[in-house]
């Protein structure tokens, strides 16, 4: 009898392979982040170089090393490219790949769960290298995950089944419409923290202090995490806003930075720690459960 091939001997393998996929899915991304600003077609027409427009070759659009292979230029114009494509299919693909042995190998998610994480992380990606470029969210990544978050959260419940949806925090006793209420829940949470935070600092500051697209950003963000993530990441932000907001303070006197970003990375910390988030509010949950009961005898 053939000995079968374990699962954890392929890890190397299976790990390799979605650097890989990663890599190619970042190219794509790069296509979105280059044209949905402009409103272009991401289908038509195939690549090509910004500069000069000629089509680029297959052999020329491979993810990572064709950008080495080519000196960062274009064949046939010789115009440099930017190091923006490069950075984005790593940064793709070395998420994509963390994610999967994070959440489906570590912490052991569902398959499923993973894979809408890593759809989540790229819409992320798409919104952050715009917002930092352009100032600006597109409504085609959030209004599509916030349509699209709900409905997987329906399909399915596993997504959330770390959620503290029982109990206390009020269920229906069906996972599925549980699921779909607390991705509803998170899209009012997120998308209001957010509306809220901006409408007081413009009474505050008697001019805009966060834009409408980061609402829509969160709101996003909640229809995939639930409310109890989608606030942890919205108070998390801060500190890495001020890691770049500082700098960019006392050098250039900038007094305007793109925040979607590190709502971004915030989520991202927040979905790879998500188990100490929610245990927190549990034990939250039960002191205002207790306090509530001890005022009321």
């Amino acid at each position: 009898m053939p000995t079968a091939i374990r699962l954890s001997s392929l890890t190397p393998l299976i790990l390799i392979f979605l650097f890989c996929l990663g890599a190619v899915v970042g190219s794509f991304l790069n296509v979105c982040i280059h044209r949905i600003p402009k409103d272009q077609s991401l289908v038509a027409p195939p690549s090509h170089c910004p500069s000069c427009g000629q089509p680029i070759r297959w052999h020329d659009n491979i993810p990572l090393v064709s950008y080495l292979a080519l000196g960062r230029k274009c064949r046939q114009c010789g115009s440099p490219i930017s190091v923006r494509y490069f950075l984005v299919e790593l940064l793709t693909a070395a998420l994509v790949t963390f994610l999967y042995y994070w959440l489906v190998m570590r912490q052991k998610e569902p398959l499923a769960v993973g894979v809408i994480y890593m759809a989540l992380t790229c819409a992320l990606i798409v919104s952050t290298f715009i917002d930092f470029e352009l100032y600006i969210i597109p409504n085609e990544i959030t209004f599509s995950g916030v349509l699209i978050g709900p409905v997987l959260s329906l399909v399915w419940p596993q997504l959330h089944q770390r959620a503290p949806i029982r109990g206390y925090w009020a269920a229906t006793g069906l996972p599925r419409l549980d699921s779909l209420l607390w991705s509803v829940m998170g899209i009012l949470v997120g998308g209001g923290v957010v509306f809220l935070c901006g409408l007081i600092g413009k009474l505050v500051l008697r001019k805009d202090a966060m834009g409408f697209g980061d609402v829509k950003l969160m709101a996003m963000v909640g229809s995939v995490c639930g409310p109890i993530l989608v606030v942890a990441a919205f108070f998390i932000a801060p500190f890495f806003g001020l890691l770049m907001g500082i700098p960019k303070l006392i050098l250039h006197k900038q007094h305007v930075i793109p925040y979607g970003p590190f709502l971004s990375i915030a989520t991202l910390m927040t979905i790879l720690f998500q188990r100490y988030f929610l245990d927190l509010a549990r034990v939250f949950g039960w002191s205002v459960q207790e306090f509530y009961s001890y005022v009321m005898r």
